[in-house]
């Protein structure tokens, strides 16, 4: 009876001594892959972001998904390619910059360029929204419009934001400490359970964790 007492007791102990343990290891570990996944998100975010900024160059407004991978696969962009400074003697003389241009003093031309060979280089545009190490996923990429008044005129402007939620990337950690992530993420202010980069309700190109 006592030995058996004694075998109960040690196995109470290891166990208690196993569970202290990966109280200490699971947070650890969540924590170290959530770091190392959500570097890699971020950049993806931040390309989406650009791709955007080009976008709305163009067309004045930002792209739905669709449009942007269709952008991307087949878009173009602009650049002035300028030689010359119009300068605060040639405007004192009254000259405009399109009378410098054909005297000869200024050069603007407009080159043409791939969207594709610009802004991806190497990268297949229909993997550009696909979620790093998580294929199957995609970031939500959202756009609207908010007022904003200038002077005396309220206008329209073109807004946008892309996301991933923890649920993406991290379901496959422990389950109590992704639930604990969650509702921390949501009660702060504005607070999403993830990553996100812009906004729909605020012209703004940053991420949540910049």
């Amino acid at each position: 009876m006592k030995t058996l007492i004694k075998i109960l007791a040690i196995v109470a102990v290891a166990v208690l001594a196993y569970l202290t343990v990966m109280s200490i290891y699971t947070p650890v570990r969540f924590d170290k892959v959530q770091q190392e996944r959500e570097s890699a998100i971020q950049k993806k975010l931040k390309a989406v972001a650009d791709y955007q900024a080009a976008f709305e160059s163009m067309y004045g407004h930002y792209a739905t998904a669709d449009e942007l991978v269709a952008f991307l696969s087949n878009g173009r962009l602009y650049y002035v390619n300028a030689q010359g400074e119009y300068t605060d003697e040639m405007r004192d003389k009254g000259m405009t910059e399109a009378q410098a241009a054909r005297a000869g003093l200024l050069k603007r031309d407009t080159v043409w360029v791939s969207a594709k060979d610009s802004l991806l280089k190497d990268v297949d545009p229909a993997t550009v929204l696909d979620v790093p190490g998580f294929a199957s996923k995609k970031i939500l990429v959202e756009v609207g419009s908010i007022e904003q008044e200038i002077g005396q005129d309220t206008v329209h402007v073109s807004v946008f934001q892309a996301s991933v939620p923890f649920t993406d990337y991290l379901s496959d950690q422990d389950q109590v400490r992704l639930k604990t992530k969650i509702k921390d993420a949501e009660a702060r202010i504005n607070g999403y359970a993830g990553l996100r980069i812009g906004s729909l309700k605020e012209v703004k190109n940053t991420g949540n964790w910049e």
